[in-house]
């Protein structure tokens, strides 16, 4: 389930609920290597500061998912990349595939802490104030379309019929439309405004108060739509308003967690632990439990995060 930009970001996460509140931890910093005469990427960063702003202390993790356990040589060469970065003080790697024993011992020969991301079998067990019972689940609601929708254009205007019926799909849109803009046909507006639709319902009180299965029809009119319009046979209609209509439900479901801890070589208790489970959008939320206090959190990685081959200079905190 977890791809190594979830690892990535997974640790990094871990990373922020186990550190003080006034730290700065990113994800994907570029740090000034001296050999190379160059900044170089580095996957989480935690940075200490005084009272005065100065950095007390300058922590580099490089991350690591491989279907093997790391060699000797993966770690040699992390371990010459962080030690030749003048402003780290506090060298780590966390691999997700563990280590080979050679390969621990060169980094202990380079001052480089090793951690391994695990399945976290018993989280019934490992830290004394939280335990997840065997069945422990989250009930997660989805507010959907049971029917529909439709969405109209322009609906108070008289269109005729044989010229709403010339309206298809894969119409182009013009306008206001960014190179970056994905609702560049009339489908994929009708998809946007259909979701944002439904975003907007679910703050209604009466929405909310919906028992999970019980439909409800709505109708939602979105009165300007900005500077929009097609071209339809030469002649260019603006699309000023839209109304969207069908009927919604609260889907429920059961969302199953799967238990990931992060250990130190060497020892035997977790440093933290996560409940973590998958969002049918594709998010991630997770429960994480550390031993540096007894707090309960929650964290979030979006599925446009996930999606991402490689991260850049995202601050967690």
């Amino acid at each position: 389930m977890l791809t190594p930009t979830d690892i990535h970001i997974l640790v990094g996460l871990l990373t922020s609920v186990t550190s003080p509140d006034d730290v700065e931890i990113m994800l994907g910093d570029l740090v000034y290597d001296g050999k190379a005469d160059e900044r170089r990427d580095v996957d989480v960063t935690v940075t200490y500061k005084d009272a005065n702003g100065i950095v007390t202390a300058f922590k580099g993790i490089e991350v690591k998912k491989h279907a093997r356990p790391l060699d000797v040589t993966h770690i040699e060469q992390l371990c010459i990349k962080l030690n030749d970065m003048p402003n780290i003080s506090h060298k780590a790697i966390v691999s997700a595939s563990g280590y080979r024993q050679p390969a621990i011992k060169k980094a202990e020969a380079h001052g480089v802490n090793l951690y391994s991301l695990i399945p976290w079998d018993n989280p019934m067990a490992g830290f004394e104030h939280i335990r997840f019972q065997p069945d422990f689940h989250v009930k997660y609601k989805t507010l959907t379309w049971a029917k529909g929708p439709l969405v109209i254009y322009n609906p108070s205007d008289n269109i005729p019929s044989e010229i709403k019926n010339k309206i298809t799909d894969d119409i182009r849109i013009f306008g206001n439309i960014s190179s970056n803009d994905n609702n560049k046909t009339i489908k994929q507006l009708d998809d946007k405004l259909s979701l944002d639709t439904v975003q907007n319902l679910i703050n209604k009180e009466e929405i909310k108060a919906l028992s999970p299965g019980v439909e409800k029809e709505v109708e939602c009119h979105i009165n300007d739509l900005g500077n929009l319009y097609i071209n339809l046979e030469g002649s260019k209609i603006p699309l000023k308003q839209a109304l969207v209509k069908g009927v919604v439900v609260w889907q429920e479901q059961k969302l199953l967690p799967v238990y990931k801890a992060i250990i130190r070589v060497g020892e035997s208790k977790p440093y933290v632990g996560c409940a973590i489970m998958e969002t049918p959008q594709g998010d991630l939320v997770g429960f994480p439990v550390s031993r540096v206090d007894r707090n309960i959190n929650l964290i979030n990685i979006p599925v446009s995060e996930r999606n991402k081959e490689k991260i850049r200079k995202l601050r967690l905190k």
